[in-house]
């Protein structure tokens, strides 16, 4: 498990989580990434990084309520947990095939090194990018929008104000989501912000 504790559960249709995953350098902090085909899998994945030691895990790509629920249900309150949502009008015509995950927040992070990029079943891809602040964050969404990235996620350390920047940049290209967190979740996301604020 990654020495902060983070876990980033990606949605995508035929993934193995067992070979599918990754530790990833993202400036300040080693983030696993784990791709999972539905919520039982996720879930099972969760409840093995929680017992490594996880104190956070957001759920990308298209997680539901159902599915959302069996990871908090197996985290069982152990660790917060987020999801990425979408606001009305921000719906997709079908399955997202090009995601990008944007971590906003690690002020060392270099957008040209601390980036991963991972092609999926099916032609799926995933880039993950960590930058240090909302500016960085609006010229990385356009380079991904421009790449053929048909969705960007905003990691839930960021300010719903970034969020936001990087929305009126992309303007109606392609949805952009805000991992949330809810109120079971709120206390355990606060806490490791702030270790993480601390120790970073």
């Amino acid at each position: 498990m990654s020495e902060t504790g983070e876990l980033f559960l990606f949605l995508e249709e035929g993934a193995n989580p067992e070979v599918d995953r990754v530790i990833q350098d993202f400036g300040e902090s080693e983030s696993l990434l784990v791709w999972v085909p539905d919520g039982a899998a996720a879930a099972e994945a969760a409840a093995e990084a929680v017992a490594g030691g996880a104190k956070l895990i957001e759920l990308y790509r298209g997680f539901d309520l159902e599915s959302a629920g069996q990871v908090i249900e197996a985290v069982d309150g152990r660790a917060a947990v987020g999801v990425a949502g979408f606001g009305f009008g921000t719906t997709t015509a079908g399955p997202i095939r090009e995601s990008a995950t944007i971590f906003v927040g690690h002020p060392s992070a270099d957008p040209a090194v601390h980036r991963f990029v991972r092609g999926g079943n099916g032609g799926a891809k995933t880039t993950a990018v960590a930058v240090p602040d909302s500016a960085a964050a609006v010229a990385v969404a356009r380079e991904l929008v421009e790449d053929g990235a048909e969705l960007i996620e905003i990691c839930g350390g960021a300010s719903l104000l970034a969020a936001r920047d990087v929305r009126d940049a992309v303007g109606d290209k392609v949805p952009v989501s805000l991992v949330s967190w809810p109120v079971d979740s709120l206390q355990r996301a606060a806490a490791f912000n702030a270790e993480f604020d601390a120790t970073h």
